[in-house]
């Protein structure tokens, strides 16, 4: 599956796929409000919201089933959505050498984000993403990112808020990496 530069806010109201294109990324037959809002609070970045914040959250978020292989997005993609792991782990890599090769920079798994950066900032996606196993994930698209912090200050609030947090450990984590590689 891959978002050629596609509106993810459109191809969303499409039945069943992600990307109307495969059938490697599914909406999950789990998706009752309550169904996700249940993962919601399961998720470690997610703790300590309100039931009242959840509730919103759930009317947003989006539950899908991905099969082993799938592309979620490819460096240089628009980046109108994120997801969150909820099952399965992804595969982060980066293109080098003018896309001949690629280097693999992160595995993330259960409760980790990706995606988040296009979201906020509407740059082309900076990595590619992919699952090597089959995956369950919560997607965000840019459209309900806004509905929530146009509608609803607070969650809007405790939803960016929880993003900057994610962002600045990832930057913490990458600066460590950064000084680990450089020492000789």
């Amino acid at each position: 599956m891959h978002l050629e530069n596609t509106d993810l806010a459109t191809i969303l109201n499409k039945p069943r796929t992600l990307s109307g294109i495969s059938d490697s990324i599914r909406l999950s037959t789990e998706t009752t409000r309550e169904a996700i809002a249940n993962l919601l609070l399961n998720l470690p970045i997610f703790e300590n919201l309100e039931t009242r914040e959840v509730a919103i959250l759930s009317r947003h978020f989006k539950l899908y089933s991905v099969q082993a292989g799938a592309v979620l997005f490819n460096e240089g993609d628009a980046g109108d959505f994120m997801a969150i792991i909820v099952d399965g782990t992804v595969e982060v890599t980066k293109d080098r050498h003018n896309g001949l090769t690629r280097a693999r920079v992160a595995t993330a798994g259960f409760g980790k984000m990706i995606g988040e950066m296009a979201l906020i900032d509407g740059e082309p996606r900076s990595a590619s993403a992919a699952f090597p196993h089959s995956a369950r994930i919560l997607v965000l698209t840019r459209e309900s990112f806004e509905a929530i912090i146009s509608e609803y200050e607070t969650t809007g609030i405790a939803l960016l808020w929880r993003l900057c947090r994610n962002l600045s450990n990832r930057l913490r984590q990458t600066t460590g990496m950064l000084l680990d590689s450089s020492r000789p």
